[in-house]
């Protein structure tokens, strides 16, 4: 019988090959490097020179145990709302490093928002269904470039956001590994996250729903079943850490209340708005953050507030957008729940700035998103998961095309914050109308001695908010070596608008005298000392006057005064005398 040859051995199949999962890290932090590359050789902007250079709690090591006792701006005198002490001894320590160089700063935000990059993308791998590999990188990635990001990046006063971020991801990775059920030493890492969080920035107050939404939401009967199959005493671990996390909250508002003297101490500083308008303008906001987010255009550091007050076609499709997204998270929450934690996640990290009569001036605020832009890059991931399904030869070259023109736009964004005089130029001519930014291009120009274009520039923040002390003053300042009538009109209306405000006598009196009027310049620092008794600019000008017009014995008495005040004032280091050049 004749014999079959044997037939050829067929080649094995070639096995997938996966790329070690550190490559998908690596990329992603090179990404975000790159995008900020050109961030590098930016300067301090705005907020930076007080914050930084002119904060005795960062540049000097000796006063850094005053620090859990004092809020952002304490160190000029004013009670704000915002008491971010962690954030303070970050810079404290870069500044001990670097001193007063911005490149060591902006190394840092660069490498936080790496560091950002990576946490993004390990919470994203364990969060989402893995049947779709490549979504979780897209999300990172996006979050790598997304424009909106430019704003807490760039600017270094705007570390609190991306330091918030950082322990938040942190957290929330922690717990996720843990599977939602730590034991008792993790619950007070966890704890001790949480006042981290909260001292870092008052958003971090939502790190406590962000940890119970993962469980209801994402983990909630697996998690019943795992803490089912537990010993009895580990079940309630969960009781344990919400209440020991409670209990950092209390720790919290305590070191608050103690630093600020109150809770908000200057809610409504800035805005007024009664209780309707006060909803319809949260809710305007609201929908414009969330659109930021899905298309960054228009990038602006200043966005002028208008408040709704009543019925608009603006808030109709607000109220529509923000309706459809709860329908959303609750339609998916059983079949795609992490679809509905992304949008939770949205919520409750922007729910705290829409407490828009304690945020400032600037009410809506680019910033305000990177920590809520972690939600949307995990839905954006999603989408991009159920495209590959749908349409496997769109996805990925629509997905680099998105990349690439974020990081584009993301770095063409970077250079318009190389300095103060480049960000105002630019965000003038999108918000011309701002008493705010020309108050800020006034300032640029006097710094560069040119106060024929200062004076114009003041000019306009008084016409744009003609009720604004801070204004009038800076104009008044301004005036004061050119025009000393045209100044003592700006120092008067400062004492009308706020007769309480000592600075603005003296500022007044300096007019005066400078007019030759010494009786009234004489009046005008008595009623300075009359307000602030330790007033020693006050005091040693009257004394200074009365010598001059003879009257010895009167200028001996004000001089020994002032040299009382002087004494008292070194001998209390934590004192803040009033000072007519204060910065504003």
């Amino acid at each position: 019988m004749r014999k079959t040859p044997p037939k050829p051995a067929l080649p094995a199949a070639r096995a997938r090959r996966v790329a070690p999962s550190w490559m998908g890290y690596a990329t992603l932090v090179l990404i975000a490097a790159a995008v900020y590359s050109n961030s590098l050789s930016n300067g301090f902007i705005t907020d930076d020179k007080l914050q930084l250079l002119g904060n005795p709690l960062v540049t000097d090591i000796h006063r850094l145990p005053h620090v859990f006792g004092s809020g952002v701006w304490s160190f000029l005198g004013y009670r704000g709302n915002y008491y971010r002490p962690v954030v303070f001894l970050v810079y404290a320590l870069l500044y001990w490093i670097f001193g007063a160089h911005a490149l060591g700063f902006h190394c840092f935000m660069v490498v936080l928002h790496a560091a950002n990059t990576a946490l993004v993308y390990a919470l994203a791998r364990r969060l989402m269904n893995q049947s779709t590999p490549g979504a979780a990188w897209i999300a990172a990635a996006l979050f790598a470039v997304h424009p909106v990001h430019t704003e807490a990046v760039d600017w270094i006063a705007a570390l609190p956001d991306v330091l918030l971020t950082t322990v938040s991801l942190a957290g929330l990775l922690a717990f996720v590994r843990q599977n939602g059920l730590p034991n008792r030493l993790q619950s007070a890492v966890h704890c001790g996250l949480y006042l981290l969080a909260l001292l870092t920035k008052e958003t971090g107050v939502m790190l406590l729903p962000l940890y119970a939404g993962y469980q209801w939401i994402l983990h909630g009967k697996a998690a019943a079943s795992y803490a089912a199959a537990m010993p009895g005493p580990l079940r309630r671990n969960n009781a344990g850490l919400y209440a020991g996390m409670a209990a950092a909250f209390a720790i919290y508002l305590a070191l608050r209340v103690h630093a600020l003297g109150a809770l908000a101490p200057a809610q409504q500083a800035f805005l007024q708005l009664s209780p309707a308008a006060f909803a319809t303008s949260a809710a305007v906001i609201a929908a414009s953050y969330v659109a930021s987010l899905v298309w960054p255009a228009h990038l602006n550091f200043f966005h002028i507030f208008h408040a709704t007050s009543h019925a608009t076609p603006q808030l109709a499709l607000s109220l529509a957008a923000l309706a459809a997204a709860g329908w959303v998270a609750f339609r998916f929450r059983a079949r795609q729940p992490m679809v509905s934690y992304g949008v939770l996640w949205i919520a409750l990290t922007i729910a705290p700035v829409l407490n828009l009569a304690g945020v400032g001036q600037n009410v809506f605020a680019e910033r305000y998103l990177y920590l809520p832009s972690v939600g949307f890059v995990w839905l954006a991931g999603m989408a991009w998961a159920w495209l590959r399904v749908a349409a496997p030869p769109v996805a990925w070259p629509a997905a680099a095309a998105i990349l690439l023109a974020c990081a584009a736009t993301a770095r063409a964004r970077n250079a318009d914050w190389k300095d103060d005089y480049t960000l105002l130029q630019v965000t003038l001519k999108q918000s011309p109308e701002s008493g705010y930014l020309h108050n800020l291009m006034a300032g640029v120009w006097v710094e560069r001695d040119q106060f024929r274009e200062a004076s114009d520039e003041q000019t306009l923040a008084v016409r744009y908010e003609p009720r604004s002390v801070t204004f009038h003053k800076n104009l008044g300042n301004i005036l004061l070596g050119v025009d000393s009538a045209a100044a003592a009109r700006e120092f008067e209306m400062v004492t009308r608008l706020q007769p309480s405000l000592a600075e603005g006598h003296l500022d007044l009196g300096l007019a005066y005298q400078a007019l030759g009027d010494s009786a009234r310049a004489a009046a005008e620092y008595e009623h300075a000392l009359a307000i602030a008794p330790d007033y020693l600019d006050a005091a040693v000008r009257l004394a200074q006057l009365d010598q001059t017009a003879g009257k010895t014995e009167e200028s001996q008495a004000m001089f020994r005064r002032a040299e009382a005040i002087r004494r008292r004032l070194a001998g209390n280091a934590g004192a803040t005398a009033p000072s007519s050049r204060r910065p504003q």
